[in-house]
């Protein structure tokens, strides 16, 4: 759903851009979808078809046109006229990720059985970035299935050093034995 929502979201990072209001704006959208997620009944109001685009520009005047930037205030109601205005958390997320392009920034999910120490995940931080040549967010979780190890998956590439994944390669040369 982000990539259908991501022409709306760097049209407006690239005027942010111009604007040097690129940190404001992904705060205030993510404000927006806080709101939206608070407020089911709206969200759900703003997606239904039965309500008109007048109306629901109504509804967006009236909550935020003398509360929000005016260019955020026109970019609601532009998200309007195309449908667009109920799903704020995948425009939040296109957004972030126009802005992680823009920083050369790249998500990497991080599986280990045992939580890391802050010295494990610095150094893990630290490989990444240097053999991605990127700036490296870590999203870090814990799955004990692993049994010991860690697994890290990037875009274009995954490290598995799991006793679960040797475990499985072992498996698969027995079966091939058969």
């Amino acid at each position: 759903m982000v990539e259908s929502l991501r022409p709306y979201s760097e049209a407006l990072y690239e005027l942010a851009k111009d604007a040097g209001k690129v940190d404001f704006y992904m705060e205030e959208l993510k404000a927006l979808k806080d709101i939206w997620n608070e407020n089911s009944d709206f969200s759900k109001a703003l997606s239904h078809p039965k309500i008109t685009r007048v109306q629901k520009k109504e509804w967006i005047s009236n909550l935020f046109e003398k509360n929000l930037d005016t260019l955020l205030y026109r970019y609601l109601l532009v998200l309007t006229d195309h449908d667009k205005v109920s799903d704020m958390k995948g425009i939040y997320d296109a957004y972030v990720e126009c802005y992680r392009d823009d920083h050369n920034i790249e998500v990497v999910k991080v599986e280990s059985a045992t939580k890391l120490s802050d010295e494990q995940v610095q150094s893990i931080k630290d490989m990444l970035e240097k053999k991605l040549d990127k700036k490296v967010e870590l999203a870090i979780s814990v799955n004990d299935e692993l049994m010991a190890g860690i697994r890290v998956q990037t875009k274009d590439l995954v490290l598995d050093n799991t006793l679960l994944s040797r475990f499985n390669a072992m498996k698969e040369k027995l079966n091939a034995l058969d």
